[in-house]
């Protein structure tokens, strides 16, 4: 055991060697094919336009590489080249994504590549594209309405890092939403970039208008529809009665799904308080509420509300 036919073991500085020469071929072959793999990648996903099938088919076989030949993706620190390739392929993931509007795919890589920008021992220089993506993961929990998970990333980035242009935009949009300041959500819904934003900032008004909605249906019986089309950022009458016909199907699928339905309460996701129907008459939105669950008692609702509160300050703090 542990000895060779001749019956000595094999020396300090042979055996080591040879393990190194066994194992460091095919290692050096898969880090050449990654690389080249992952420029034709690049070279798709830039060109004009995009064919995301096949950019998303190169990215997988450059996925298998890497898992399978490289260790990059389970110790972040192997080698400088062997990092590169993987954070490089793992960024552009991300914008692959977003270009697929796969959301849990965007939310994977971004999780993936953490290890590369939070882990000092990588010795990798730093990433041009790290702001711009945690930017827009911000934007991704902020349209999902996930405050408690968009103050945790927040706690993660320096504070220094606070005032980067890319991590501002979603602190500032927060800052208006908390403030109810929503003309200030649809001017930014116009200035941002064009590139890889609408995605996430059509979600974020369509979350705004959710809340605006859910205020309204407890402010009025009725209003006029121009002034209700306003206050929900829609265009005219017409975009009321398509939302109107979205909230009352959204509304029944809610009631369909009962309790396996998500109505966890958070600071914006109040307990339900009884089914509300939306209809346009005339000039004027109607609000009707379900007679039958008018009269429930509120102290449950105030009790699942408070806990819900607790726990997202909780999770801010």
């Amino acid at each position: 055991f542990g000895s060779r036919a001749g019956g000595s073991p094999p020396s300090a500085t042979e055996g080591p060697s040879r393990g190194r020469r066994r194992f460091a071929a095919p290692m050096v072959a898969d880090a050449g094919k990654a690389e080249a793999l992952l420029s034709s990648f690049k070279a798709a996903f830039e060109a004009e336009p995009c064919d995301l099938p096949k950019c998303a088919q190169l990215l997988a076989e450059l996925k298998l590489i890497l898992f399978s030949g490289l260790p990059s993706l389970v110790d972040p620190s192997p080698s400088p080249g062997a990092g590169e390739v993987a954070r490089s392929t793992l960024e552009l993931a991300c914008f692959l994504s977003i270009r697929q509007t796969d959301l849990q795919g965007f939310e994977r890589h971004v999780s993936q590549l953490k290890m590369y920008y939070n882990d000092d021992k990588t010795g990798l220089k730093p990433s041009e594209q790290k702001y711009p993506i945690l930017g827009l993961f911000l934007l991704h929990l902020l349209a999902s309405d996930r405050l408690g998970d968009f103050h945790t990333e927040l706690e993660l980035i320096p504070m220094q890092d606070h005032d980067n242009v890319y991590i501002k935009r979603p602190i500032d949009l927060e800052r208006s939403i908390m403030e109810g300041n929503y003309a200030k959500v649809l001017e930014a819904h116009k200035e941002f970039p064009k590139l890889y934003y609408p995605l996430f900032m059509e979600r974020l008004l369509d979350t705004v208008r959710l809340k605006v909605g859910a205020s309204l249906e407890r402010s009025y019986e009725n209003l006029p529809a121009k002034q209700a089309a306003a206050m929900l950022i829609l265009n005219d009458v017409a975009a009321l009665q398509e939302f109107a016909h979205k909230e009352n199907e959204r509304k029944a699928q809610e009631e369909v799904n009962g309790p396996n339905a998500d109505m966890t309460p958070s600071l914006t996701r109040r307990a339900p308080q009884g089914l509300v129907r939306w209809e346009v008459k005339g000039d004027r939105l109607h609000f009707k509420r379900s007679e039958e669950r008018r009269l429930a008692i509120p102290a449950l609702d105030l009790m699942v509300n408070t806990i819900g509160y607790a726990t997202d300050l909780e999770r801010i703090v």
